[in-house]
């Protein structure tokens, strides 16, 4: 898996998120015209030479590159309440800014002592949902967010979206400490 800075949601992939201890968001917005909020992308439609707020929805994929929001926990959690990870995705609101967010997924509620150093936690990213793309702007900014609720300890995250990412979750379904034959 191909894990691109500009797709992270911490701001890079080896800089993970400060300690999650109470629902907050990740400390990126991914802006898929590299931008950044309130900045003029730099594509141009038409003529005269125009900027355009433009979007994508990252999740149709094409049946072969799948989009995945991808969640590594970097430090283990201590304690017994629970984390759960969302994906928002806003369009453009005209003035380069982002516009209303709307969740495209929500993961389950993991314990914090569950979320063990090293453990990988895929998501496939759904498409917009039904009539939206139509209803409103395709998005322009995807976010994550961390919803705690009790303790959960010092557990920290590297979190972006990447393509294909599966091979990534292959080295935690052997065994440690077995006999080689």
């Amino acid at each position: 898996m191909f894990l691109d800075n500009s797709l992270s949601f911490n701001g890079a992939w080896n800089t993970p998120t400060a300690a999650i201890t109470a629902t907050v968001d990740g400390t990126s917005i991914i802006d898929i015209t590299g931008a950044g909020s309130g900045n003029a992308p730099a594509m141009i439609n038409g003529f005269p030479a125009t900027n355009t707020a433009i979007g994508e929805d990252y999740g149709a994929g094409d049946g072969v590159y799948i989009p995945y929001a991808v969640f590594i926990v970097n430090t283990t959690g201590t304690g017994s309440g629970t984390v759960t990870f969302s994906v928002s995705a806003a369009p453009d609101n005209g003035s380069y800014g982002q516009g209303t967010y709307y969740t495209l997924f929500q993961s389950d509620a993991y314990v914090g002592t569950n979320l063990v150093a090293g453990t990988v936690l895929l998501y496939p990213l759904p498409p917009i949902p039904e009539g939206l793309g139509t209803a409103k702007a395709l998005p322009r900014f995807y976010k994550c967010t961390y919803t705690v609720s009790g303790t959960v300890g010092a557990v920290k995250f590297l979190s972006g979206l990447a393509t294909n990412p599966t091979n990534i979750g292959l080295q935690n379904r052997y065994n440690n400490n077995f006999v080689a034959v």
